[in-house]
């Protein structure tokens, strides 16, 4: 039942999340698109708006908009009501204009959107398209792992970000929703960074050293809206919420790339490189070209519109980086990237030098720059969608025969059925016959020397030749009397390299059951092979318990030993140095029984299953912190060796619940059925993500148990969740011949 309001509780956050987006998205998307941003800097001191720059001045020199006109109404209302004491202002967006000239005469002009095409696609057309876009990946990810809370950081981040770029035009237009959207936005996607930066280094098992992120978040949900609250009291305030907000955003981006910097130099993981990549480094062109001149009051670079184009990277690096997933293979994934933006760089270059030639009197140099920009993004975007294509139809290249790489698996697979080399050569030529739609082909079986290697093809006369196998005694050679297509060699060429994997496999296996078969005939029961491979083993096991005990019991013997030195050089006797020696000497005696008990358990072979078991429990409720709930059924197996299985199952169950779970009540189950056993393991500890498992020092004894359940034959299988618990399922049919008649 908890489970279930919890899921509905977060399904409800969720949805609440995309509907406040689509809210505000939608709002101060419609207040950018009701009227054109124009933003004239007027004097005012004498209570008329006075011309004195344009931020467009191309389109003001087409409407003739000089310094010294006078506004008298904007939207037909007019312009008045200014107050002395404000000298420059600002005329963000109107539709209609009527301008006093010097000359006495009026001018009236209606704005459009068209007339300012700069505006209309740096507040318009790209924030829709990211507005849309990002909405669509944030989604992607909820779909991909609506439970895992790093996922939902991201989507967080994904959306503010979107949010903050979004606004920009209703915030340029003093919609005071925009402004205040824009500015806690700008900051809060830092903050949601940062905090998915503490989780995720959790999960990599890294340890955090820095602030603790909820204290961050003090800064964009009270700060900010309270610097706006101040302006409606205060209006001389209005000059410093948005310094205030400029500085809070360079403060975090330096914060979060601070953190990046220091673990990256820590642990030199590639993982971290691509956060910084695809997360913090879209920002610094905002952050060096615009935010930082600003707060030096110095004229920026870059308008800020243009600079934050560069976030735009963030949704495609979304889609790459999945870390319920564990982000993929990260170094595939950069070197992808720098391939991609190496041939994109210099296709959008031509495009942009090739555009600034052809209209150079028409476009300007931030225009160009934000030309660059989409088609730079648009190339990478289009190289990484043709990829999936490519992934998706990887089965289907087209041709007049039909789909040569989805027949290859199809041959490939009816082949592998074949038990003998004779068998394969007749499937290859059936094969051959059906695909190429010839027969004008033959297998040759041959002891000449051939002047190929294998796997090469060579085309003379119109004939194909191919070597499939090469050995001292013996060559396969197809030969080919037609003309072949690059997509037939193609699969001709890949179709040989398994046939030729397939002979050699082949020659192994009768290899082994000659070696075998004489083994029987001669009751000679040694086999070179397999006593090497048991000598390895043997020897390996060796070796670990050598470096173990070396690492333990004869360190313990050899502090106690200088101990004994001491006192012996004494002239005095210590009687309780004496006493603790021999406190240590019997702890290292119980744990030298203990390694012998574990590698042999006594009671096994002199008690059996049910007494060595109840042994065990008992030994793991000693030195447990949970309780432990077990029932256990007496077994009897055709196959003694079961019953060690058995015991080293639980055994390392339970050595996992004590150093890994976290937790206080666990349960073991082991049920006798039809010719074999279950083992149910339950616990209530911290859990984990099975993805993760592999990744943490539990992984050794789960794989232990993987190997055993797996090496007879058995199934097992492995649920668990953050904060759920872990849950094992073990089942074993024994298997014996005696059982099976």
């Amino acid at each position: 039942m908890m489970k279930v309001q919890k899921e509905y509780t977060t399904r409800l956050l969720t949805y609440s999340i995309f509907i406040t987006y689509l809210i505000l998205g939608i709002y101060v998307l419609i207040i950018a698109v009701s009227s054109p941003f124009i933003s004239i800097l007027v004097d005012t001191s004498d209570g008329q708006p006075t011309v004195i720059r344009s931020y467009y001045s191309q389109w003001a020199q087409q409407h003739q908009i000089e310094q010294g006109d006078i506004i008298l109404t904007i939207n037909q209302k007019a312009a008045t009501g200014f107050k002395s004491s404000q000298k420059n202002l600002y005329i963000s967006s109107a539709n209609e204009l009527s301008i006093l000239k010097p000359d006495g005469t009026v001018h009236e002009i209606n704005v459009k959107h068209r007339d300012l095409p700069e505006e209309f696609y740096l507040h318009i057309v790209f924030p829709m398209f990211y507005f849309v876009l990002c909405l669509c990946v944030a989604m992607y990810l909820w779909k991909r792992n609506k439970d895992h809370f790093i996922t939902q950081l991201l989507m967080l981040f994904l959306l503010t970000c979107s949010l903050a770029y979004t606004s920009i035009g209703a915030s340029s237009r003093g919609n005071l929703v925009g402004m205040i959207v824009n500015g806690v936005c700008i900051v809060l996607c830092l903050v949601l960074i940062i905090h998915f930066l503490q989780h995720y280094y959790r999960l990599l098992h890294i340890q955090w050293t820095y602030l603790d992120t909820k204290w961050l978040y003090f800064i964009p949900l009270i700060v900010i809206p309270l610097c706006y609250g101040t302006e409606r009291v205060v209006p001389q305030f209005r000059a410093i919420t948005p310094m205030v907000t400029l500085c809070l955003f360079a403060l975090l981006v330096l914060y979060a790339m601070y953190i990046l910097l220091c673990s990256y130099l820590r642990t030199r993981l590639a993982k971290i490189r691509l956060i910084a990549i695809s997360c913090i480094i879209p920002f610094l062109p905002f952050l060096l070209l615009y935010v930082v001149p600003e707060i030096l009051s110095s004229r920026a670079f870059i308008r800020p519109e243009i600079s934050i184009l560069f976030i735009l990277f963030i949704p495609f690096s979304f889609i790459f980086i999945q870390v319920n997933e564990r982000l993929f293979d990260i170094e595939y994934q950069l070197s992808r990237f720098r391939y991609y933006s190496s041939i994109a760089f210099f296709s959008s270059l031509i495009i942009s030098i090739l555009l600034a030639l052809l209209m150079i009197e028409q476009l300007s140099i931030a225009m160009l720059i934000v030309i660059f920009i989409v088609v730079f993004i648009g190339f990478i975007a289009s190289f990484y969608i043709k990829e999936q294509l490519d992934f998706n139809h990887r089965k289907i290249i087209f041709s007049s025969s039909g789909d040569y790489v989805h027949n290859l698996y199809a041959s490939v697979n009816r082949m592998s059925k074949a038990k003998n080399q004779q068998d394969l050569l007749a499937s290859l030529q059936y094969e051959i016959t059906e695909k190429l739609g010839t027969t004008a082909f033959t297998l040759e079986t041959t002891e000449e020397n051939i002047p190929l290697s294998r796997g090469e093809i060579r085309i003379e006369n119109d004939m194909t030749q191919l070597l499939i196998h090469d050995t001292v005694d013996e060559k396969v050679l197809i030969k080919i009397r037609h003309t072949l297509q690059k997509e037939e060699l193609l699969w001709l060429e890949l179709l040989a390299l398994y046939v030729s994997m397939f002979i050699d496999n082949l020659k192994l296996i009768e290899d082994l059951i000659q070696d075998i078969q004489h083994m029987k005939d001669t009751n000679n029961a040694q086999l070179p092979w397999l006593d090497k491979l048991l000598w390895n083993i043997v020897e390996k096991e060796k070796s670990i318990l050598a470096q173990e005990l070396h690492d333990t019991i004869l360190q313990e013997q050899l502090h106690l030993a200088r101990e004994l030195d001491v006192i012996a050089s004494s002239p005095k006797i210590e009687e309780h140095k004496i006493l603790a020696i021999r406190e240590q000497l019997l702890n290292a005696t119980k744990d030298l029984r203990e390694y012998c008990e574990n590698l042999s358990p006594p009671l096994l072979d002199t008690f059996g299953l049910d007494m060595a078991l109840k042994k065990l429990v008992q030994k793991v409720k000693i030195r447990a912190d949970f309780l432990l709930y077990t029932q256990i059924d007496r077994f009897q197996f055709q196959d003694a060796t079961l019953h060690l299985v058995v015991y080293r199952l639980v055994q390392e169950l339970l050595n996992n619940a004590i150093k890994h779970a976290e937790a206080s009540k666990v349960s073991l189950k082991l049920l006798a059925v039809n010719n074999g056993f279950v083992l149910q393991y339950d616990d209530n500890g911290i859990g984990c993500h099975i993805e993760d498992l592999m990744q943490s020092s539990a992984s050794m004894g789960i794989n232990g148990i993987r190997e055993r359940v797996r090496a007879f034959n058995g199934d097992m299988t492995i649920t668990s969740k953050p904060n759920e618990g872990m849950h094992i399922n073990i089942e074993i049919q024994e298997e014996c011949e005696e059982l099976c008649k």
